[in-house]
């Protein structure tokens, strides 16, 4: 079996969209801002980073609408969030 292969069978599910948000919050607002973004349903997985980013968030929607509207209507009003960063993902 491949690398793509096992790559492939961990992917999202055949219509479901998966995409990875870096978010960038205010100095101070970490707690409350992780605590917020935790209570969205669509959320997969939060993970804090160091660096230039102070999250990243994994999401699976049905599509790319529902994605747009999950972000705009929810992630980027998170008290907090000063901005943020899509990566789709895409099969190879």
């Amino acid at each position: 079996m491949s690398v793509i292969s096992l790559y492939r069978k961990r992917g999202p599910d055949e219509g479901t969209v998966r995409a990875y948000v870096l978010v960038k919050v205010a100095t101070g607002t970490e707690r409350v801002a992780m605590d917020s973004l935790r209570d969205i349903a669509a959320l997969q997985e939060i993970h804090f980073l160091f660096g230039d980013c102070d999250y990243i968030l994994t999401f699976e929607t049905t599509d790319t609408v529902a994605l747009a509207r999950l972000i705009t209507q929810r992630v980027r009003r998170v008290p907090g969030v000063e901005q943020t960063i899509t990566l789709l993902e895409a099969p190879i």
